[in-house]
């Protein structure tokens, strides 16, 4: 079996996000000059802070263009996600870890749910933020660590299920 596996970003989708990002800071600017001219400074004050937020968002999506961002990483030993803000990023979550795998959704958006044996040992070195959210997610009935592949590039939940467990199989093999 492969040694590792990685799932990147898909560039056209962040071109595309990109694009939007890019519509929001014109309709910001929009905002602004629209403020300005008819001496407005509510426009001004939303003009200004949109233009802020959203210049600073699009310049970190047009970063992750070019950067080639992996959002999970497995491996023999366990794997890394890093596909959202509030991910395990650099921490490893060991094979033996994990109590079971499964595609959750919610309002359309879709997950690789990850549940794990013992949360609280795991994830002890996370952030309170990143905590408070899985506690949160654990109520709703989703596992403790939830992959989003929305803006993946040729790999569906199904395919990291099925390559993880492939993963899980081979460890229990090799002891």
């Amino acid at each position: 079996m492969e040694k590792e596996f990685v799932v990147y970003q898909s560039k056209s989708k962040q071109i595309g996000l990109s694009f939007l990002g890019m519509l929001m800071v014109l309709a910001s600017f929009f905002i602004l000059i629209v403020g300005i001219v008819e001496t407005m400074y509510l426009s001004m004050v939303i003009g200004i802070m949109g233009f802020l937020f959203f210049g600073a968002c699009e310049l970190y999506i047009v970063k992750q263009v070019f950067v080639g961002k992996k959002l999970v990483v497995l491996n023999d030993v366990g794997f890394y996600d890093y596909s959202s803000a509030l991910s395990t990023k650099e921490q490893l979550i060991l094979w033996e870890e994990i109590d079971k795998i499964e595609n959750k959704s919610i309002v359309n958006q879709s997950f690789v749910s990850v549940y794990l044996k013992e949360p609280e040992q795991v994830l002890s070195g996370l952030s309170s933020l990143q905590r408070k959210t899985i506690a949160a997610n654990v109520k709703m009935g989703f596992g403790e660590i939830n992959i989003t592949l929305q803006s993946a590039k040729s790999c569906t939940d199904d395919q990291l299920i099925s390559k993880m467990n492939s993963f899980i199989e081979d460890k229990v093999r090799k002891e």
